[in-house]
């Protein structure tokens, strides 16, 4: 959650880079990265069903990333930070009502105090009626293609390693925003050191350290309880930009952060309940 949370504050570097651009170049810098270690390390290859697999995991990730960082461009942040981070209610819907899995009361409870904390970090900024419906709704999306991508690496971890299976899914992440950025004339070259710096992090700490971590989990634990990680961000990334940017911090991150960790801690501290 630490490493993830590191995305906002790095991302304020590159004021100057298209969101197309940063989500491209996070995921390639990352299966780059990736793929590198395996050249050091080899790590065998995915098995035939779970390439087909991570291909879609790949395609739902790269568009995860392509809508939530086009709705910060569309709309308020605070309505693309809550709706971009609802990814845990529709994993659980997708494992109770499509999969038939059991859904602790534990990882319930808590994923609903994590939301309330949640809720009040955004305090009066987030706004449903400032006519951008269009960033709102890629931002709902986009926590729908995170929930599916969490769900289908879910199953390919059963099998697979984590290095094996995160290097082709960062690649065809990578593939997808590229092909995106192609139909929007995007130019994905030309930017300051400084700028490709701020990409290189990107890829390296909230993606490698941080996204490589969940990957890992989600073999041991349900993809809610992983999905739900993420809503710790605003809480961590509040106490980053305090830290770095001397940013203030108010009353409603206090106490919504306390509810959001609450929530996480309920979860993690009754996961065999």
């Amino acid at each position: 959650m630490i490493a993830v949370s590191t995305a906002p504050i790095i991302a304020k570097w590159l004021v100057m880079v298209p969101a197309v651009v940063i989500s491209f170049w996070r995921m390639a810098i990352a299966s780059a990265l990736v793929w590198g270690y395996s050249a050091i390390r080899p790590q065998g290859s995915l098995s035939w069903s779970n390439r087909k697999k991570t291909v879609y995991a790949g395609i739902l990730l790269g568009s995860h990333f392509f809508f939530f960082f086009g709705a910060i461009k569309l709309t308020a942040v605070s309505n693309a930070t809550f709706l971009g981070t609802l990814a845990p209610m529709f994993t659980i819907l997708i494992e109770k009502y499509i999969l038939g899995r059991n859904i602790t009361k534990a990882l319930f409870y808590g994923l609903i105090t994590a939301l309330a904390g949640a809720v009040i970090i955004i305090g009066n900024g987030f706004d449903l009626h400032t006519g951008d419906t269009l960033g709102n709704l890629m931002a709902l999306a986009s926590s729908i293609f995170l929930a599916g991508a969490f769900i289908i690496s879910g199953d390919i971890r059963e099998r697979e390693g984590t290095i094996r299976y995160s290097r082709n899914l960062y690649f065809i992440a990578a593939l997808t925003i590229f092909v995106i950025a192609v139909f929007e004339g995007q130019d994905m070259l030309g930017y300051s050191s400084i700028d490709y710096f701020g990409l290189f992090l990107l890829g390296f700490i909230p993606t490698i350290l941080g996204h490589n971590a969940l990957y890992y989990a989600v073999k041991f634990v349900p993809p809610t309880l992983v999905a739900t990680f993420p809503l710790g961000e605003p809480v961590i990334a509040s106490i980053l930009a305090w830290i770095i940017f001397k940013e203030v911090i108010g009353v409603n991150i206090i106490f919504g952060g306390f509810l959001t960790l609450a929530g996480l801690f309920i979860i993690t501290r009754n996961l065999e309940a």
